[in-house]
């Protein structure tokens, strides 16, 4: 396989929500099925820490649950990682992997190194390795990698009395005390700078300071003052939008993918609204947009 996986990947850019291209690599079915299987040998090895909530196995609402651990708290911080994934190196991966302190931990020979290097990891524009966005492997490989740094995080986070979660390269932090979180800021730069694996970078542009006087959102949902949590007003408007033109048959383009993935993420995290359409629009309508087949326009 050395030297053939990087080959095996198809990748086309998209544009980013605010500035740049974001490139995705979709592996080819061999590349797919070879990464399945060492995640399986792996699954033991990597474990991701307790705050980690994106791409857990059995965790059911992640979304919700997540943002759930912040909202009885009246300020919030949220930090960003830059090119998250591709910032994952394969020395990150084998330290994981050979971590002394993992009660799990597998011992890897210089073969093993070079496989799981073509296996899992892509050549960026710069001419490193780095994970591909993209690939099935990545998420679970970037929570593994992770764990060290998020036990330091977590430890940081308790010691000032924050509570912390992570959504992939997503972050939030919160607390009751007020003019807590500029502070708590300035050390979390420091510890995350001196982590070697994985190296990453806080993307400033993208750091927010939330209180209960503002709205929050996490992982996309608001958090109201009162704690409650919702998909908010805007997302329910454009649903209910597109579910009018859904039933009059007027939707264009993307949009019945667009609207699929939206019933589905309010059904997870907003139940109640999503029966509260069910009796507005009629629930076959409602049922027919969510079963909708993702390539065909209604």
């Amino acid at each position: 396989m050395t030297g053939k996986a990087q080959r095996t990947y198809r990748h086309y850019q998209i544009p980013k929500k605010k500035k740049g291209l974001r490139t995705i690599f979709h592996p080819s079915k061999e590349t797919k099925s070879i990464q399945y299987a060492l995640m399986h040998i792996l699954a033991e090895t990597l474990t991701p820490h307790e705050c980690a909530f994106a791409f857990k196995r059995g965790l059911s609402s992640p979304l919700r649950k997540n943002a759930e651990t912040h909202a009885p708290f009246a300020y919030s911080l949220r930090v960003d990682f830059k090119d998250f994934f591709p910032s994952i190196k394969p020395d990150d991966l084998f330290v994981a992997i050979t971590d002394p302190g993992n009660p799990k931990r597998m011992e890897l020979v210089p073969e093993d190194r070079e496989f799981l290097s073509q296996a899992f990891f892509v050549k960026l524009a710069d001419g490193s390795l780095g994970l591909p966005i993209g690939a099935p492997s990545s998420p679970m490989l970037s929570n593994g990698v992770m764990r060290s740094l998020d036990l330091a995080i977590h430890s940081l986070a308790k010691n000032r009395e924050f509570v912390y979660t992570r959504y992939a390269d997503d972050l939030v932090f919160s607390t009751a005390q007020k003019n807590a979180s500029k502070g708590f800021l300035d050390e979390l730069r420091q510890l995350i700078s001196k982590s070697e694996h994985p190296r990453l970078t806080i993307n400033e542009e993208k750091t927010l300071f939330m209180s209960r006087n503002c709205r929050r959102v996490v992982t996309g949902m608001t958090i109201d003052p009162s704690g409650t949590l919702s998909v908010g007003r805007a997302r329910k408007r454009f649903i209910r939008k597109l579910l009018n033109d859904f039933e009059h048959g007027s939707l264009i383009m993307k949009q019945p993918h667009i609207l699929q993935g939206n019933l589905a993420f309010i059904l997870d995290v907003e139940p109640r609204f999503y029966d509260r359409l069910c009796l507005k629009y009629g629930a076959d309508v409602v049922l027919r947009a969510l079963r909708q087949r993702g390539d065909r326009e209604a």
